[in-house]
C-alpha cells in the first residue's frame, strides 16, 4: 500500500470515527431522547431524560417546554402550567407555551378541577311535533371552588304545557385523591306539576393511572316525581387523546320507574376542545327517558359548539332532536352563556 493510499484510508477512518462518535453524542443527548420518548407515548421517560437535560442546561426553554408537555401528559397539571408560564416568561411569543397552557385549562374543566369561579346564563327552546306548544327553560348556574372541593348551585326555570316548575338544585365536588373525583347533588321543586319533587343524586370519575387517559365513571340518581319515583345509574367510560384535547365517552344508561322493569340504553360522544373555550361536540343516544316520571323509548342525535366571545366570557350553542316511542317527537335548540373569574 502506497503512502497515498495509506492517508486516504487514516483520513476516511477517521472521518468515520468522528462521524460515529458525533451519531453517539447524538443518540445519548437527552433532550433529544426525551422529545423522542415523549413523542413516543413515554412521558416519565422524558421527564426524566428532559430534567437531566435542564440541569445542566438550564436556560434552554425548548426542553422546558417538552418538560411541561411531558407533565401534561402524566396528569401533573400544577408542574405542566408552571413549565408553561416559565416558557411564556422567557418567551412571551411562543405559540406552543400558550397553546399548552390552554390545554391544561381544559384538563382541569374536563376533571372538574376549575380553579376560576363562573356563572353561567342558559335558555333552551322545544318545538314539539304535535299540536302541543313549545317546551321553555331558564336557569342561573354558579360555581365556586374552594381548594379541593368545588360547590355549585343552579336556578331552573321551565314551562310545559302551559303549566310552570321552579327547581332549585345544590351540588358539590369533592377531589380526594390524584385520580378520583366525587361529587353530590340534590334538588327540589317546591310545587311541582312535572319535575321532581325531590332528587339526590352523586357521581364518581376514576383515573385508572396518573399517566392513563382512560376514565371509568358512574352517576346515580333517585327522583320523586308527582305520579312515581324513578332510580336510573349510568355507568360509562372516558378516553382521553391528543394529550387531552380529544376524548370519545361511552356510557350505559339504565332506569327504573315505579315497580317497573329495568330499562336499558346507550349513550356515545365525541368531543375536541383545540384552544381554551373552543369546543366541538357531537353525539347519540337510545334508550329510557324520564318525563313527568313517565319512562319512554327515545332516540336522539346532538352536537353544538362553545367558543370564547371576548374577555372572561365564552357561549355555547347546542341542536338535539328526540324521537320518542310515546309522545310527540321533540327538536331543543339550547344557548349558554358562561363567564370565568
Amino acid at each position: 500500500m502506497s503512502l497515498g493510499q495509506s492517508s486516504l484510508r487514516l483520513a476516511a477512518t477517521l472521518a468515520l470515527a468522528i462521524l460515529s462518535t458525533g451519531a453517539m453524542a447524538q443518540q445519548a443527548n437527552p433532550y433529544e431522547a426525551g422529545v423522542a420518548a415523549r413523542l413516543n407515548g413515554k412521558p416519565a421517560d422524558a421527564k426524566r431524560l428532559l430534567e437531566r437535560w435542564l440541569s445542566e442546561h438550564p436556560d434552554d426553554i425548548d426542553a422546558r417546554l417538552q418538560l411541561a408537555y411531558a407533565e401534561l401528559a402524566l396528569g401533573s397539571l400544577d408542574e405542566a402550567e408552571a413549565g408553561f408560564r416559565a416558557v411564556l416568561l422567557a418567551a412571551p411569543d411562543y405559540v406552543d407555551a400558550r397553546s399548552g397552557l390552554d390545554q391544561v385549562r381544559e384538563r382541569r374543566v374536563q376533571a372538574g378541577e376549575s380553579r376560576t369561579a363562573q356563572i353561567a346564563l342558559e335558555g333552551a327552546l322545544s318545538d314539539l311535533s304535535g299540536n302541543q306548544q313549545g317546551w321553555t327553560e331558564a336557569a342561573l348556574d354558579v360555581e365556586i371552588p374552594t381548594g379541593d372541593t368545588i360547590l355549585g348551585g343552579r336556578v331552573s326555570h321551565y314551562r310545559r304545557f302551559g303549566l310552570e316548575d321552579l327547581e332549585f338544585t345544590g351540588r358539590v365536588g369533592f377531589h380526594p385523591s390524584e385520580n378520583l373525583w366525587l361529587r353530590l347533588h340534590m334538588g327540589t321543586a317546591p310545587h311541582a306539576d312535572f319535575r321532581p319533587q325531590f332528587e339526590i343524586g352523586g357521581g364518581a370519575d376514576l383515573r385508572l393511572a396518573t399517566t392513563s387517559g382512560t376514565v371509568l365513571t358512574i352517576d346515580t340518581a333517585y327522583q320523586k316525581f308527582p305520579l312515581q319515583d324513578v332510580v336510573s345509574i349510568n355507568p360509562g367510560i372516558v378516553q382521553y387523546f391528543d394529550e387531552g384535547r380529544t376524548w370519545l365517552t361511552l356510557r350505559g344508561i339504565g332506569t327504573v320507574a315505579g315497580d317497573g322493569p329495568l330499562e336499558i340504553g346507550a349513550l356515545v360522544r365525541f368531543d375536541h376542545a383545540p384552544r381554551d373555550r373552543w369546543r366541538l361536540f357531537a353525539g347519540a343516544a337510545t334508550g329510557p327517558d324520564t318525563d313527568l316520571g313517565i319512562v319512554t323509548r327515545v332516540k336522539a342525535l346532538f352536537g353544538g359548539i362553545e367558543a370564547p366571545l371576548g374577555g372572561v366570557v365564552s357561549g355555547s350553542a347546542a341542536l338535539s332532536r328526540e324521537w320518542r316511542e310515546v309522545g310527540d317527537n321533540r327538536t331543543e335548540l339550547r344557548v349558554t352563556l358562561k363567564a370565568r373569574f
